[in-house]
């Protein structure tokens, strides 16, 4: 049988400890100003092979947060996961010595409350772990906890289907919180964006419009103004207000875009020397 209770790791502290903390500052407090779980997708295939795992890095720093294996030991397919870095853990429990992750449904919740006791947890391993929960499944979370900097702990999932008997272990999508301590739930995606949505209130009406027209909090162009077009009225309801009342209907943008075009592209050759002339 497959012994997997005496594995070694470290904190998340080494050579390039400055760095690191560094990276953590920057990430606690981009959490405090606006908590957002960031989101990515893919179908990466972890290998059969035990030399080559698959290294996940969530936050895009120099340090792996959690490892996928698909490894075959004594003739059997093992697929297991593992946080590297001190303290991290995963959802998960023990049995008869033996380290099992959990597999969870949509909507679980990943916080202090519901890690389980180890760093690693095995997935599958044919008939030598009969309480492994993830030997057939298309559409599984893994709940985890991975360090950034020495102490604080970001929630996070990842979805995965796995054949054991087949030997394949795919990663779907994942997700993590960007504040520390912050708890997520399985499946979580963050607030997505609402195209044409200019001034953040989560619908799309004629206060977009003026923000465009206005250039509020950012610079737009004509492609900004298309999908506002394409997506009015979306979002949580519309607002009646005086501002709004005189926004003209978005059927009637497309000559008011073509009236501004010339000024748009006058503005971006001004901006653009501007640029050359500060950079001497």
């Amino acid at each position: 049988m497959l012994n997997l209770k005496n594995r070694g790791r470290f904190p998340r502290l080494c050579p390039g400890k400055v760095a690191v903390l560094v990276a953590a500052c920057t990430l606690m407090i981009a959490g405090r100003a606006a908590a957002a779980v960031h989101y990515y997708f893919g179908n990466v295939s972890v290998p059969l092979d035990n030399e080559q795992p698959l290294d996940l890095n969530f936050e895009n720093d120099d340090f792996d947060d959690v490892v996928l294996e698909n490894f075959v030991f004594d003739g059997v397919n093992y697929q297991g996961v593992t946080v590297p870095y001190s303290p991290g853990r995963i959802v998960g429990f023990a049995d008869a010595g033996v380290q099992y992750a959990t597999a969870l449904p949509a909507g679980a919740p990943i916080n202090a409350s519901t890690l389980g006791p180890a760093y690693y947890g095995a997935l599958a391993y044919g008939t030598e772990y009969p309480l492994a929960q993830f030997s057939a499944v298309d559409n599984a979370f893994i709940g985890l906890a991975f360090p950034v900097g020495p102490t604080d702990l970001h929630y996070a999932w990842m979805r995965v289907a796995v054949d054991n008997d087949a030997g394949t272990l795919h990663v779907k999508d994942w997700a993590f919180e960007d504040q520390p301590g912050v708890g997520i739930a399985a499946g979580d995606q963050g607030t997505l964006p609402i195209y044409g949505d200019l001034n953040g209130d989560r619908r799309v009406n004629g206060g977009d419009f003026v923000a465009w027209q206005r250039g509020i909090t950012s610079t737009y162009t004509l492609f900004d103004l298309w999908k506002w077009q394409d997506n009015f009225g979306a979002g949580s309801g519309l607002a009646a207000s005086s501002t709004v009342a005189t926004v003209p209907e978005p059927a009637a943008i497309a000559l008011t875009a073509a009236a501004l075009l010339p000024v748009i592209c006058v503005r971006r050759r001004w901006r653009r020397k501007s640029v050359r002339f500060a950079s001497r």
